[in-house]
């Protein structure tokens, strides 16, 4: 994600390089989620024994993704990832306009493609995601990209990659959705 760095000046941290480390890439990360292409950067033993697992075989995407990938990481990518940052700036700073007045918490990532919204002691986000879902839409509670599937459970993750349009109404349709405070007042009233 390091190509996701939405800072104006990018960090300068430096790439990680040695015998004992692994980079892994994704181009539906960093160029267009449809492009369903990975890869590993490791020492050549290492990829060479990889490769050799019986898994391995079944992750291969077919032949035209990867032409266009290899194509579009070539020469352009550069250009490709300023435009992609700077979409994706627009998008994250207008969701984050979007949120401010909701009682719900949350920081501005400086890359990525989410924003992780904190919802306080009112609901889990488990309840939310599916009283949004009644509304139409689909929101993926904090629990579910947890290793232990519990923490998290006062978070949603809510993606910034729509269009500034397209994210102006889910957050219409989140803010539509009552607390488990206001639901719970409206039954016991």
């Amino acid at each position: 994600m390091r190509d996701l760095d939405l800072r104006i000046r990018p960090g300068d941290e430096p790439h990680l390089a040695g015998p004992r480390v692994i980079q892994i890439g994704s181009a539906s990360k960093t160029l267009w989620s449809g492009l369903r292409v990975g890869w590993i950067r490791a020492r050549e033993d290492l990829v060479r024994e990889l490769r050799r697992n019986p898994l391995q075989a079944q992750l291969s995407p077919p032949p035209l993704e990867q032409v266009i990938a290899a194509d579009l990481l070539g020469d352009g990518l550069d250009a490709v990832l300023k435009d992609r940052r700077a979409r994706l700036r627009v998008q994250r700073d207008h969701l984050a306009a979007l949120l401010t007045g909701t009682g719900w918490t949350y920081t501005v990532p400086d890359g990525g493609l989410s924003l992780w919204l904190r919802l306080g002691a009112t609901g889990t986000a488990q309840d939310l995601a599916a009283r949004a879902a009644r509304r139409g839409l689909a929101l993926t509670p904090g629990p579910l990209f947890a290793p232990d599937r519990t923490t998290l459970t006062h978070h949603l993750r809510l993606p910034y990659t729509a269009t500034p349009e397209v994210l102006t109404r889910a957050v219409a349709l989140l803010r539509q959705c009552p607390t488990d405070a206001e639901v719970h007042r409206s039954v016991t009233a």
